[in-house]
């Protein structure tokens, strides 16, 4: 049969490989990955190993997308980098995000990642502060970026402390994990996850007071972007947030793995003692700890509980002051979400294997 030359290059463009092509002399298209940005809310610590694991394991790449990754300063300091523009993504707190958006901030959480919140104050066990009114009298360290101290007036208003009885001194990430461990304060806002794993590797205890445990009951860790965002770039969000779920799952089942991982995308923790491996792989295990709600084993990775979310935000307008609050359906969508899930077999192995894990509750 006779082929024409137009005919057999209209074939070859769809079907010759580009080896191939490129040999027959045919131009072969190559499309560039879409570059997208995103911030942590913290150090690259192991509570967000899935996010280097999406990475290193090229989920985001097969969906075509060239994701960079920034550290972050405190879920605070998420907020306007994203409702900027500066960041297509950030994580951060829900109640932060929630509180950011009733300022006029475009923010709306497209994937969860914590259903359950580490956020509270923490102290090495040796000090016995186990309540709230322990604290007054006590010198507290934050990083005023982070979640908890942006929820530290719910907390206070929550358990009716003395705040003026509390003493507040302000640092940053690095150096706040640095001075409970050699005791330079008896007591810090943190998240378990941060702080735990950290002390943990030095073979230390620590006590904790959550806010959970004293009315400021919400979810945690939200992947956000601007609203713009989900309205023109719907398939840039399935991409994104599908490519992230996939890590998480990857950790989640491979914990050892991730962990090895984690350390190859991280320069900090490269070539450092073996503490810093402790590090991670207990961050790992308390960020999966947090994730296991019976809500995420039914919908899938991601899935935000609107009856959770609803709380959050009860606890945003009463223990945070905040007025005109946008309608809570319009602050997260479930859309991208429910895709990626764990076999009822696999699920059950990681929550036994992580709930020990778990913050401790108050007794």
């Amino acid at each position: 049969m006779k082929m024409y030359r137009r005919s057999f290059l209209k074939v070859a463009a769809g079907a010759v490989p580009v080896a191939l092509a490129t040999d027959l002399g045919i131009p072969a298209i190559v499309r560039a990955a879409t570059p997208v940005k995103m911030t942590l809310p913290w150090l690259p610590l192991g509570t967000f190993s899935y996010v280097f694991v999406a990475k290193k394991m090229g989920f985001w790449e097969k969906r075509g997308l060239d994701v960079s990754i920034d550290r972050g300063f405190g879920s605070g300091k998420v907020c306007v980098p994203v409702d900027q523009g500066q960041y297509d993504f950030g994580i951060l707190d829900l109640a932060v995000m929630m509180n950011c958006a009733a300022r006029g901030l475009d923010l709306v959480a497209v994937a969860g990642v914590w259903p359950r919140s580490p956020v509270g104050i923490f102290s090495l066990k040796e000090y016995g502060l186990t309540k709230p009114q322990d604290l007054e009298g006590q010198t507290v360290a934050f990083d005023v970026g982070s979640g908890d101290f942006q929820l530290w007036p719910a907390f206070v208003k929550a358990t009716g402390i003395d705040d003026k009885k509390v003493s507040k001194v302000t640092m940053d990430a690095a150096a706040l994990i640095k001075v409970l461990a050699e005791k330079q304060v008896k007591a810090e806002g943190n998240f378990f996850g941060s702080i735990a794993p950290s002390l943990w590797a030095q073979g230390l205890e620590l006590n904790s007071i959550l806010y959970e445990d004293y009315g400021v009951k919400m979810f945690s860790n939200v992947v956000a972007c601007k609203h713009a965002t989900i309205a023109n770039k719907s398939d840039l969000c399935e991409a994104f947030v599908g490519g992230l779920m996939e890590g998480l799952k990857y950790v989640y089942l491979n914990p050892e793995k991730s962990v090895e991982l984690h350390i190859e995308s991280v320069k900090e923790f490269q070539g450092g003692s073996p503490a810093n491996q402790k590090v991670i792989e207990y961050g790992q295990a308390v960020s999966t700890a947090l994730g296991m709600v019976s809500a995420v084993k039914r919908h899938g990775l991601g899935y935000m509980d609107p009856e959770l979310v609803s709380t959050t935000a009860k606890t945003v307008e009463t223990y945070m002051g905040v007025k005109n609050a946008a309608p809570t359906d319009t602050l997260f969508s479930n859309k991208f979400v429910g895709s990626v899930k764990l076999t009822d077999t696999e699920w059950d192995a990681v929550e036994k294997r992580s709930a020990k894990f778990l913050p401790p509750k108050r007794s």
